[in-house]
């Protein structure tokens, strides 16, 4: 695995305007946008006591379909395909699919197994020219308890996190792409949001920044064995748009209250949809547990511009 950051730059231009709305969900976890039938749809984790559920709601309203799962697995992101949806989630080592045609009744399979000594956490998907390819979020087992702290368990992960790579030609048969092939064993890389455009694979982790501070930093690889970083890094950082709630938005009087006043280290979870020829970007707020209390809300970021001009925007 290669890294290339700055290679023969001598100038760069200003960063790309991500704007920052505010919070647009009750739920403080994963969420993930995404299109079906012609309307941008909101898919989110609802974590509570005893195992997490998912819920898919009309992004710009509070209709919601009926929840799912609950049954162990945890970690749920979508992937949609004419108007077919796929929601993969973790438990232990083992990646789990459930889908639906009407986001009403859903079919749960279990897709595919890591060896017995990984753990997983979130997953993404994507589709490349000839097949689709997953990145999910690893470590050893027990290490990100701190259960264990013996490399020899799995000597692929590294750091706890790192991304892994699974290959498919239909979204059901699933094949793990080389250990080696992971991004990056050398230091912190949670959360993959993992996309395709011309030519590349684009993916956005969240990076462990010194003094408690967490941000996504976005990559790209043409081959998953030289990955570029992006030059306009980080692309979100903790800032007082996290604290609000966006117009329109309706949330709790209380809750937002609190949320004026969390502690707001981290800008997690990054994942993004095509709408009208806009990136919305959603992300997680909040202190990633260091602290007490309320852990942020999730927020929006919009980028004016279609997708592929988002990613390459970062490169440029």
């Amino acid at each position: 695995m290669k890294e290339i950051n700055l290679t023969g730059r001598s100038r760069m231009r200003a960063f790309p305007e991500l704007k920052k709305n505010g919070a647009i969900s009750r739920e403080g976890g994963e969420c993930t946008p995404f299109v079906f039938r012609g309307n941008l749809m909101l898919l989110e984790n609802i974590w509570g006591e005893g195992d997490p559920t998912a819920a898919v709601r009309e992004y710009f309203s509070d209709a919601y379909f009926p929840s799912f799962g609950g049954d162990g697995p945890r970690f749920y992101s979508a992937y949609c395909e004419n108007d077919r949806v796929c929601v993969f989630a973790t438990k232990d080592n083992v990646v789990y699919r459930y889908v639906s045609s009407d986001l009403l009744t859903w079919e749960k399979q279990t897709a595919f197994a890591f060896p017995d000594t990984f753990e997983l956490f979130n997953t993404s998907v994507c589709k490349g020219p000839d097949r689709y390819v997953m990145a999910v979020e690893c470590a050893w087992r027990g290490q990100s308890r701190g259960e264990s702290n013996d490399p020899v368990i799995n000597p692929y992960v590294g750091v706890c996190f790192t991304a892994f790579f699974a290959s498919s030609p239909d979204l059901e048969t699933w094949e793990l792409m080389p250990f080696e092939t992971a991004y990056t064993p050398e230091r912190y890389c949670a959360c993959p949001a993992l996309r395709y455009s011309e030519g590349y694979y684009y993916m956005i982790c969240l990076e462990s920044l010194p003094l408690g501070r967490y941000a996504p930093y976005i990559y790209r690889t043409a081959d998953f064995d030289a990955w570029e970083i992006g030059l306009y890094n980080p692309i979100l950082m903790p800032d007082e748009n996290d604290r609000r709630v966006k117009a329109g938005v309706n949330i709790p009087a209380e809750l937002a209250k609190e949320n004026e006043t969390h502690v707001d280290v981290n800008n997690s979870d990054v994942d993004l949809c095509e709408y009208e020829g806009k990136t919305y970007v959603v992300y997680c707020a909040g202190h990633q547990a260091q602290a007490k209390g309320m852990n942020g809300l999730v927020c929006e970021a919009v980028f004016d511009g279609p997708m592929k001009d988002f990613l390459q925007a970062y490169f440029e």
